[in-house]
């Protein structure tokens, strides 16, 4: 039985690897599934084995790079370690990160996954008492200077280190966020001075 997990999760990494590159490539909408199998070097039934389209193919590889993030982030204890983790994961997946950057903001296959970053932070966070700035406003402030910031990373600022850019991120974007409109529903895990 765990031959064929393995087998499974090769085939389905084979998939999401050709997707990823596809994608960067010739662009998501430009390729057929029959490109993708023949990328990824597996059999055309094989894909729908796996999946139902190639955007539950893409939903599932960013979802799974998501949570790549979230389990690195969770063993932080400051902001600054957090923004460090996230951009450690970058640099080890640029390509599928890139891929996510560019398309998480409106494809409609990815809107789930969107909604599961909002509702996440959303339930990290309340407004700070004397602000008046909405909850929902500023987490989605939160999210998209993020991901902005990961997406200029990698297609400009690369000369930048994962330590400036956490420092960057940690200062400029989340410091700033929660001390202008945010303030955690429960006692923070993390400390705000970089550790």
């Amino acid at each position: 039985m765990k031959k064929l997990d393995r087998r499974i999760a090769r085939t389905r990494k084979a998939l999401s690897d050709a997707l990823i590159r596809l994608s960067l490539e010739k662009g998501y909408d430009n390729f057929t599934i029959r490109d993708l199998t023949e990328r990824a070097d597996v059999g055309y039934a094989t894909f729908y084995r796996h999946y139902k389209s190639k955007d539950e193919l893409l939903y599932h590889s960013l979802r799974g790079l998501y949570q790549k993030v979230e389990d690195e982030i969770r063993q932080q204890e400051t902001i600054y370690q957090e923004c460090l983790a996230l951009f450690n994961v970058v640099v080890n997946h640029k390509d599928a990160c890139l891929l996510g950057v560019l398309l998480l903001q409106d494809h409609p296959a990815l809107k789930p996954l969107r909604e599961e970053i909002a509702q996440m932070v959303s339930a990290l966070y309340e407004a700070q008492d004397e602000t008046t700035i909405p909850l929902e406003v500023a987490t989605n402030h939160l999210i998209n200077a993020v991901l902005e910031m990961v997406r200029w990373w990698l297609t400009e600022g690369q000369d930048y280190s994962p330590e400036q850019m956490a420092t960057i991120q940690s200062e400029l974007i989340v410091n700033v966020t929660e001390t202008v409109a945010l303030k955690h529903r429960a006692k923070p895990l993390r400390n705000l001075a970089p550790g």
